[in-house]
Order: C-alpha cells, then structure tokens, then sequence
C-alpha cells in the first residue's frame, strides 16, 4: 500500500508556487496513487463494417448476408466479446454502385475501422481490385462475394476469400452432370464479369472433357428481366441440363419463366441462386427440381458443431418470423472466421496483427468447418456440395 504523501511546506513550496522539480516529485507521487487515471484506456469497441448493396437488384442477397452477420456478432457480445471488448458493426448500402463501394471504402479505412466483411457484387471488387483501393487503404477484406476466380487470382494479399472459389463450384456441377449422363449442356448466365468468367470456366471444364457448350445465352442485370432470347435458344438447342450462372433474384425470375415454357431440361446453379429466393419468384412448384451448389455445410445439420451454435443464436438474435438460410449461414460462420482472427490478434487488435492472424489459421476448425489460409494462401476453404430443392422449398443435401 502506498504511503500517504506529505503536504509541502510554504517554504517549499516556494512562496506559493511550487518549483519545477517539486511540481515533477508531485506529479510521480500522484500517479503512483493513482496510475488508472493516467493510463492510456483500452478501447471499449472492435470496429468492422460489411459495404455491401442493401438496396437495388441484389439488395436482398445484401441483407441476408448481413443479418448473418449481425447474428454472430450478437452472440458473441452477448457472451462478453473478445477479452471484454464488443464488437460493432458498420453497415453500409454501396446500392451495387461500383463508385460508392470505392468512396465507402476510402471513408471506413480512415477511421478506426479493422476489417470490412463480404461485400457483395463482381463490378464492384473488380474495379476495387483493378484500382488497387484495398492495397492503398491496408485494410482486410474477409469473405467476398461472388468467388469469381477473376477476384481471386493473382491473389490480394488483403482479401481473405472463405468460400470455395466459382471454379470448385463449377467443377462439381459439371462433374455431377456428366456423370450422370447429361452430355448437352447449356449455360445462361449474367452479363456482368462474374457471368462472363464463368461461362468460360465451364467451356474449359468441358474441353477438358472432350465436349463443348450445346449453348450459351447471356441476359442483363435488371428489376424486370425478359429471358425470350435465351429461351428461344434454348428451345432450339435441347440441352440435356443448364448450368444458371445469376445472383439470386434473377435466378428466381429465369426459373419462373422457363417452367412456364414448358421445357423439362433440369436447371443448376451456382450456391448464389438461393432456394429461399427462386421458391419466392418462381414457386415452389416450378423451383422442385433445381440443383444448387453449396460452398458451406448444411445450416440445419444436427451433427455439425458451428450449424447447431447457428440454429441456436439464429433463434435468439434472428428476429421475429425470419427463417434460417443458407445465406444467413454464410454471413455467421464469415463472421466466425474474422472473431477467431481477432482472438488470434491479441487485446489490442491492429490490421496489421488481424492480417497475420488469419494467415495463422492453418488447417483451423470453425466448429467442422475447415479453414486453411496462409502467407501465401488466400482461399480459405474448398468444399462444395450439391443440394436439390425438394417439396416445400426445402433444400435437401
């Protein structure tokens, strides 16, 4: 226990005002009684934010990430954080604006900000990729999407990529059709750079195999979109399946319409055309049938450790009538991946300490989800699945 300090005397205290050295001795004695108030204060919060359309064609594939998000990140500040401190997310509507996402960036790495988490949309990380605003900014990006492999290679030494890349996803589709049996494959995709590269990818998986694409059809990004050109093309060429390359809404809207030609070729897509959105648009009669690729486990699993700890704080923290999906998984467990690199990085988390957390994370386990990056390692994950859509909308894997 500190002794309790003298007061000085006038005579030392100069007549009333105390010399240099006694007002530096009294300054020490202080803060030896109290050294808390003169400590620097730890930070009472953990600074991330997701940019990401919330609004406009993909705006609904925006939220449902970000409610995933949300959900983990309650959970965990529910629990008491990380070493006592909260995290706080920032969300921001970049309304799949490519400038926006650019602007928005600029702005959250000039505060205190850490990391951003899965923005949404190929024209906007292809032109924050090609400008190099994440190398100027030294800011980390977890989780991007789509996985275009335009976006992934040459790896970003700043993007943290958790899914398994479109060129896994492609693989299995093509794989899974040509094995059992469909030889004529079509592909109708987006004409956006996500669509366009992959349209490509699966012209070389299939070159590889000897075959080439029965057809390709491309359609534009919009509220309302008209898919008679490529169901004439379609018609005509009788594919024996079709690989849909869409965000989820369109997806709905292509479902829709071809099942209402009648045609009877089965449709699979890559895990952005979500079941959730293609039973709303299209029905769920119309939807049954349809292959999805999935890039994570299954959410409703009673077997795998992170999908119960998700159904668990889904109940809690999802609100009110909301129903789990796949997506809202995504953005939990992308969620889980940055809260273990932020355990990794210490109680006084930097980017710079984030950045080599997460290239600690060999081989590391989010609760049976396995994560393998590196120094040189920017893909997180390789795994992929296919799922169906069964009777009432239910996605069956």
């Amino acid at each position: 226990m500190p002794t309790q300090q003298t007061r000085p005397s006038r005579e030392q205290r100069g007549g009333g005002d105390m010399s240099r050295g006694g007002i530096l001795g009294w300054l020490m004695s202080a803060c030896a009684l109290a050294p808390a108030a003169f400590a620097a204060p730890a930070s009472a919060s953990l600074m991330v934010a997701q940019i990401a359309p919330m609004s406009g064609p993909i705006g609904e594939e925006g939220k449902a990430y970000n409610l995933g998000i949300r959900i983990a990140i309650d959970a965990l500040n529910a629990r008491g954080g990380l070493q006592g401190q909260k995290i706080v997310l920032n969300t921001l509507d970049d309304e799949y604006k490519p400038d926006k996402t650019v602007e928005l960036i600029r702005k959250e790495a000039a505060s205190k900000t850490l990391a951003m988490l899965l923005p949404v949309g190929s024209p906007a990380m292809s032109r924050v990729l090609k400008d190099k605003v994440v190398d100027s900014v030294r800011m980390p990006i977890i989780g991007v999407i789509p996985g275009a492999e335009p976006l992934r290679n040459p790896p970003n030494p700043y993007v943290f990529h958790v899914r398994a890349g479109d060129q896994d996803q492609y693989r299995r589709i093509v794989e899974h059709g040509l094995t059992i049996g469909m030889k004529r494959v079509a592909v109708v995709y987006a004409d956006i750079p996500f669509g366009k590269a992959g349209l490509a990818e699966v012209e070389r998986l299939l070159r590889a195999g000897g075959k080439e694409v029965a057809v390709s059809a491309a359609f534009p990004i919009g509220a309302n979109i008209d898919f008679s050109a490529a169901l004439a093309a379609l018609r005509q060429a009788v594919p024996d399946v079709i690989v849909l390359i869409s965000p989820a809404q369109p997806a709905g809207q292509f479902v829709k319409q071809y099942r209402a030609t009648g045609m009877a070729s089965p449709v699979m897509t890559l895990s952005y055309g979500t079941a959730e959105a293609i039973c709303r648009i299209a029905g769920n009669e119309m939807a049954r049938g349809v292959g999805i690729a999935q890039v994570f486990p299954n959410a409703a699993s009673p077997t795998v450790p992170v999908s119960r700890r998700f159904q668990e704080d889904f109940q809690r923290f999802g609100g009110a009538g909301a129903l789990p999906t796949q997506s809202h998984f995504e953005g939990y467990v992308t969620t889980q991946v940055l809260i273990e690199g932020l355990r990794r990085s210490g109680a006084a988390p930097t980017r710079e300490k984030l950045i080599q957390a997460l290239e600690s994370m060999r081989e590391a386990d989010i609760g049976g989800f396995m994560v393998d990056f590196s120094a040189t390692r920017r893909t997180g994950s390789r795994f992929v699945d296919i799922g169906i859509i069964s009777n009432n909308c239910k996605l069956v894997f």
